[in-house]
């Protein structure tokens, strides 16, 4: 492992043994509970209480499409919540790859991220197996905060501090400690069950009933909050929380761009184990509840709203007939009633018809 750290070229920090092991406590829980707050956000973005989230997230977020104004209010998009249904290591990494694409349309050259980034996985520690008290058999590494380091990398540095993967106890301290997120991102495979739902997800919360309930035994503010986006949630408990599916509910979050698969796919992924031993991972979902949410999707695409000119008050039948027969072969007639001499067009063939009737004058 030595010879990992020296060929990362990070330098090494004999930090007091109490702060290491200071920081190594619930270093993992300190880890998700700073992803889970940039999750949290994505869920709820006009939740005021979960601003915690930096700048730079916010508009990462509305620049890649996973928020966006509705409303006057800022929503999680379809995007957003497919992003939420990823496990954790594809969360990251997909957040770390948009990160990078945003930086480049701002900064001509982003190697030197690059190359600190690959630093910090050579120096990841191999991901060890979960203990009672949320703490490692060994005492994590501090590296040095170099001052000669560019804007860019030390900007980089807080953002991964926001996301989880490193944590600095004070920024005056000078070093910081890699969490075992890193690690995670650093495994050649993800077959282990590292989704950001996951932590109760192994033993899922939610029981959804034909009368259109939802119970979801869980405090986690992130599973709350997706759960909103969909729900209304009419009581809330220490350790569980009831909400309704219901028309309106189920169109906002239509409305936002999510889809009724989506809705299904999480509601699925969550069930709680018992429905799931009762009535197997198809049927865990009352089949009435995944019909509705299908129709409810559905029923939003009776109509399509399409730009379009209307032409009215012709002077003669043969005028009209005439605009009729050009808009026909130009395939740009959408509707026409020949009683009342109406024509509507699409509406980047307005142009044409006009050029049309000029020639024809």
């Amino acid at each position: 492992m030595n010879g990992a750290f020296g060929s990362s070229g990070l330098n090494l920090v004999e930090a007091d043994e109490k702060i290491k092991k200071a920081a190594n406590k619930d270093l993992y829980k300190k880890a998700l509970e700073r992803w889970e707050c940039i999750l949290r956000y994505l869920a709820m973005p006009s939740d005021s209480a979960d601003k915690g989230v930096s700048v730079t997230t916010q508009q990462l977020f509305q620049h890649i499409g996973f928020t966006s104004e509705g409303g006057g209010e800022l929503e999680i998009t379809s995007l957003g919540f497919q992003f939420l249904l990823l496990n954790r290591v594809e969360q990251i990494w997909t957040y770390i790859l948009y990160y990078l694409r945003f930086l480049q349309e701002t900064t001509q050259n982003i190697f030197p991220v690059l190359e600190f980034l690959l630093k910090l996985t050579l120096c990841a520690t191999p991901i060890e197996g979960p203990k009672k008290d949320g703490e490692s058999s060994v005492l994590p590494t501090a590296f040095q905060i170099e001052a000669h380091w560019p804007e860019m990398v030390q900007n980089f540095l807080l953002h991964l501090r926001e996301m989880g993967v490193v944590f600095i106890r004070k920024r005056k301290d000078g070093f910081f400690f890699l969490t075992p997120l890193l690690s995670h991102l650093a495994e050649s495979s993800c077959t282990k069950d590292t989704s950001a739902l996951d932590h109760q997800r192994d033993k899922g919360f939610l029981v959804v009933e034909t009368n259109y309930r939802a119970y979801a035994y869980t405090n986690s503010p992130l599973q709350l909050a997706v759960l909103s986006t969909f729900t209304e949630i009419l009581y809330r408990f220490e350790d569980m929380s009831v909400g309704v599916i219901s028309r309106d509910s189920v169109r906002r979050a239509l409305q936002a761009g999510i889809t009724a698969d989506q809705i299904i796919l999480y509601l699925r992924a969550n069930a709680h184990p018992e429905t799931i031993s009762y009535h197997g991972v198809k049927n865990c979902i009352p089949i009435t509840i995944v019909d509705q949410l299908r129709l409810w999707e559905e029923e939003r695409k009776r109509l399509i709203c399409e730009e379009a000119t209307i032409y009215s008050t012709f002077d003669s039948e043969i005028e009209y007939q005439n605009v009729k027969q050009f808009t026909t072969e130009q395939n740009i007639l959408l509707w026409h009633n020949d009683q009342h001499r109406l024509i509507i067009v699409k509406e980047e063939g307005h142009a044409l018809v006009k050029a049309w009737w000029k020639s024809n004058k």
